[in-house]
């Protein structure tokens, strides 16, 4: 899925990067994961986790509440689901002290299990629109189906199913588009790009109304666009490039409706790491297929450092 056409500069002097060359020559999948233990402690633990995601929906509920006092017609707003409206760090957490990283089985156990919990906000927030005149839509890529050729969509299943467990409103099947739903077809290949589920909702496809959106809620750029970029000079170029969306309804006299981003904070994972990493500097075609010592070594290269004297 990944193509990363970039160079990685090392930012550490050349004898540093030798040194770390041979210290991480037989690090394992267990060590690399243990390196995101600070992070899931904060996502579970801090109060600041709590705050900012406070924050981002407070943020989200002017826009909604902007977008009514505009008279913007049959408002809509999507939200991704993992570690936007779900909280799935216990997933995370589970994987510190195994040899094993982000799997397809493993995830799938996890969706089933339905324990994810709500992110702090998110549920007074999606309640609040649905009950005022606006449409929330769930827009994930999780698999609608742990077994592709099943009839039976068991993944969608227990997303709803875990949805309204926590107590989101207006969880259905109409509402909740997972990766294979409205999909194109280009160059002879199908594309699961979001895009496609998002016209589905501005055209009245999704379910026979057609919205008008007025913000995208994710932890990941790739939740507002898809054509962010591959390596992080790009995605902060692009974060730089759309400033004035972060937070901000812009529509004109003209009724041209750009909707605003709002982030949700992610420390845990995501394409922010991918964009650390240049596999062809080990010779590999993507990164996933690095090992655990080459990924060690460029998270290692990619810090900016002050190394006292």
């Amino acid at each position: 899925m990944y193509k990363l056409p970039f160079t990685v500069t090392a930012l550490v002097p050349a004898l540093l990067v030798s040194q770390l060359q041979q210290d991480t020559a037989e690090i394992t999948t267990k060590q690399l994961n243990q390196q995101g233990m600070l992070a899931v402690n904060w996502v579970q633990q801090s109060g600041e986790y709590r705050a900012l995601t406070y924050q981002a929906f407070n943020l989200a509920k002017l826009t909604f509440d902007t977008a009514k006092s505009k008279k913007i017609a049959r408002p809509a707003i999507i939200v991704d689901i993992d570690e936007t409206v779900l909280d799935n760090s216990p997933y995370q957490a589970g994987l510190l002290d195994s040899n094993k990283g982000y799997e397809t089985t493993t995830w799938n156990q996890w969706i089933k299990a339905e324990k994810a919990k709500a992110v702090p906000g998110a549920v007074e927030f999606v309640n609040y629109v649905n009950k005022n005149g606006g449409q929330v839509f769930f827009i994930s890529n999780r698999n609608a189906k742990s077994v592709k050729t099943s009839k039976l969509n068991d993944l969608e299943t227990s997303t709803i199913n875990n949805l309204k467990a926590v107590g989101f409103t207006e969880a259905n099947e109409n509402t909740v588009l997972l990766k294979g739903e409205f999909t194109k077809t280009i160059n002879g290949k199908e594309d699961n790009s979001k895009q496609w589920r998002i016209d589905a909702i501005q055209n009245g496809i999704a379910d026979k109304t057609k919205y008008t959106i007025v913000a995208l809620i994710g932890d990941n750029l790739n939740d507002f666009d898809e054509t962010a970029g591959n390596n992080n000079q790009q995605r902060r170029d692009f974060v730089d490039k759309n400033r004035n969306l972060y937070g901000i309804l812009n529509a004109t006299n003209k009724g041209v409706i750009q909707p605003a981003y709002i982030a949700i904070p992610n420390p845990m994972y995501g394409n922010w790491e991918i964009g650390m990493y240049n596999p062809k500097a080990f010779n590999k075609q993507s990164a996933f297929n690095m090992t655990p010592a080459e990924r060690n070594q460029q998270r290692n290269e990619s810090l900016t450092r002050w190394l006292s004297q």
